[in-house]
């Protein structure tokens, strides 16, 4: 009867060392491609690397991305980084701990950019002073659905050749 126990308990302790030594592992890497490359890329606000590139990433759910690079507009976008299903909330104990062996997630991202449409000065500047004319001939300004009262128009007094002090 020892000799069974004896060799339950042996049994018992190369089980334990194996799940010690090969215990499960979630790999997460995400690959971030643009077009044109070499862009920089945030997520969450932090710089995470230039395109074409991977990296490792820690956490599921929505995260900002945002993408630029000189000559094109910035483009900023919230996208869903979806967690698999052996890594939902109970079931993740299992796959990074438990479960011998490694596991990947490996997520990939694209993003086209425009290049960046630039408005010649004497365009904004006749939208400003039209902006302006329409501003000042009805007294109020609209902006975004809310009314702005225009400032009354003060006109600068001349000066004379002989000012009085």
């Amino acid at each position: 009867m020892r000799s069974i126990y004896k060799k339950v308990g042996f049994l018992l302790i190369f089980l334990v060392l194996i799940l010690l030594f090969f215990n499960g592992c979630v790999r997460r890497r995400m690959t971030v491609r643009s077009n044109p490359p070499g862009a920089t890329v945030y997520l969450d606000g932090e710089e995470i690397g230039r395109t074409p590139f991977s990296t490792n990433f820690d956490f599921y759910g929505k995260r900002e991305f945002r993408v630029v690079k000189q000559g094109y507009e910035t483009k900023t976008v919230l996208l869903s980084v979806p967690a698999p299903w052996y890594e939902w909330p109970g079931i993740d104990f299992f796959s990074e701990v438990l479960l011998p062996g490694k596991l990947s997630d490996n997520k990939y991202y694209e993003f086209d950019m425009k290049p960046e449409q630039i408005t010649p000065t004497h365009e904004l500047v006749g939208r400003a002073e039209d902006l302006r004319r329409v501003a000042h001939a009805e007294g109020t300004l609209q902006i975004n659905g809310g009314v702005v009262q225009s400032a009354p128009i003060i006109s600068s007094p001349t000066l004379s050749a002989n000012p009085q002090f």
